[in-house]
C-alpha cells in the first residue's frame, strides 16, 4: 500500500510551484497561516476532503477515492458530487505532491 494511506495531508501551499500541490503530513511544523485544506485516503476506499470550518479548524468532507488498476499512480476522488483525478507525482514520509484534474 502506498505511503500516501492512512495519514492525515496537509496542504503547503508556500512549497507550490505550477500546477503541483503539495502536501505535508498534519503534524508538520507550518508556518503561521489561515486555514489550510487536506486529503487522508483511507485503506478501505473512504477519502476525507479537509477544508478549513469554524476557527479555521478542519472540517472533513467524506468521499471516495481508486487508484488506476493500470497506473495506481493514477487515482480518482468522488467528493461533494465532484469526480476528481489525482496524479501522484511523488510521495515519501514527509511531502506528497499531487496535481489535480476534473
Amino acid at each position: 500500500m502506498k505511503p500516501f494511506v492512512d495519514r492525515v495531508w496537509m496542504r503547503s501551499h508556500e512549497e507550490e510551484r505550477g500546477d503541483v500541490r503539495v502536501y505535508r503530513p498534519d503534524d508538520y511544523p507550518f508556518p503561521p497561516a489561515r486555514g489550510r485544506e487536506g486529503l487522508s485516503f483511507h485503506r478501505d476506499g473512504q477519502l476525507d476532503y479537509l477544508v478549513p470550518g469554524r476557527g479555521d479548524r478542519p472540517m472533513a468532507e467524506p468521499g471516495t477515492w481508486q487508484a488506476d488498476p493500470a497506473d495506481p499512480d493514477r487515482l480518482t476522488a468522488q467528493v461533494a458530487g465532484q469526480t476528481i483525478g489525482l496524479q501522484v507525482r511523488s510521495v515519501s514520509d514527509d511531502v506528497l505532491r499531487l496535481t489535480w484534474s476534473s
